[in-house]
């Protein structure tokens, strides 16, 4: 049975990865971004596609854990990786190697270079398809990613995926075609409130579809409005609102921050509102880039700031890159924004773009 593929070290998106999984699937990914839902849904379609022989799963089908739980040492788990990369499948034309459980926010040299070297051999196999699932919080995406070390040599040993939360107007179509095949409705106000309360997070929205299912069918309705959603389901704990504004805010990039601040416009947000959020964002960052200067973990910053740990490593990586000057000027502008915004007769929308370029444009952050 053929070993070898052709190494494809070129950027991947969405679209190639399902028209791969259509087609032909080979080679190593790395599945990465703040979407996880998404992330299951496609090995769901890889394990369908690849996994043809019944029973035989524990011959075709690895997955190495990194997971502080194991008995395992790194060492013995990275050789126990390179073991089930280099395993040959049976009775099937191809094998999964699931790769879980492994954060790079704070890997060692070592083993980050055992990573790359066994995903780099693993890309050029045929027969073999492995799986680098990176949860949101073991791979931090922030303005710069794509010009990080890091994921320089993930993009060259694999085929690297980039999933992102959508916009709640394309949460709230994918809410519709669920209920849809409920025979039940969501109206659109619902579907976008219920996006908006679970921080445009995928298995959070999943999550709450079986309550108003529940309700729906207990109150006799097939149709389900934002009262509906407002009195069934449970606001996301989370300490920045709306999601997709501070998101974009925290990546530093200037086109996804208008694009949120437009669609919160439409949404008839105030203008006064979204600035308070992003004042908080930056004393936010400023805290977190002065204690990872200090050499603080993100676990010591959670605490500081009284949020999840998982969000103290986000805004860390945010800020690594970013000069401490550069979050104090932002400050600044916000206050003298939030002035503007309440002394003159300016239409508030424009002082709040102006506030963005000036923040956001790419030149300012050098």
């Amino acid at each position: 049975m053929a070993r070898e593929a052709k190494p494809k070290a070129i950027a991947y998106t969405e679209e190639k990865l399902v028209s791969e999984i259509k087609n032909t699937i080979s080679g190593a990914f790395v599945f990465f971004g703040d979407e996880d839902y998404m992330k299951e849904h496609y090995l769901g379609k890889i394990r369908k596609k690849v996994l043809t022989a019944e029973g035989l799963e524990a011959f075709n089908h690895f997955i190495v854990s990194f997971s502080a739980a194991s008995n395992l040492s790194a060492d013995e788990l990275f050789a126990r990786l390179s073991d089930a990369v280099d395993a040959f499948p049976m009775m099937q034309e191809q094998k999964l190697v699931e790769i879980r459980d492994l954060s790079l926010v704070q890997i060692s040299p070592k083993n980050f270079e055992a990573l790359i070297s066994i995903l780099t051999r693993a890309n050029t196999l045929a027969d073999t398809v492995t799986v680098l699932n990176l949860r949101e919080n073991e791979f931090v995406v922030d303005y710069k990613t794509e010009q990080s070390t890091t994921y320089k040599k993930l993009a060259a040993a694999a085929k690297a995926v980039r999933f992102d939360t959508f916009a709640p107007e394309r949460l709230a179509t994918w809410e519709k075609k669920h209920f849809a095949a409920k025979n039940m409705f969501i109206a659109q106000d619902a579907a976008l409130i219920l996006a908006d309360m679970c921080a445009c997070r995928m298995f959070t929205i999943n999550s709450e579809f079986a309550k108003l299912e529940a309700y729906a069918e207990a109150m006799g309705k097939n149709t389900i409005t934002a009262e509906d959603v407002r009195a069934v389901c449970a606001i996301s704990e989370r300490e920045e609102a709306p999601f997709a504004l501070s998101n974009a805010a925290e990546k530093w990039n200037i086109k996804e921050v208008l694009a949120a601040v437009n669609d919160l416009r439409d949404l008839k947000k105030e203008p006064i509102a979204l600035l308070a959020r992003f004042s908080g964002l930056f004393e936010d960052m400023l805290l977190a880039k002065t204690a990872r200067d200090a050499g603080k973990t993100a676990a010591e910053l959670a605490k500081i700031l009284k949020t999840r740990e998982t969000r103290a490593a986000r805004l860390m990586s945010s800020v690594a890159q970013v000069p401490l000057a550069k979050l104090e000027e932002c400050i600044d502008e916000a206050y003298r924004t939030d002035l503007k915004l309440k002394s003159t007769p300016t239409d508030p929308w424009v002082v709040m773009e102006t506030f963005i370029a000036k923040v956001y444009t790419p030149r300012s952050l050098l």
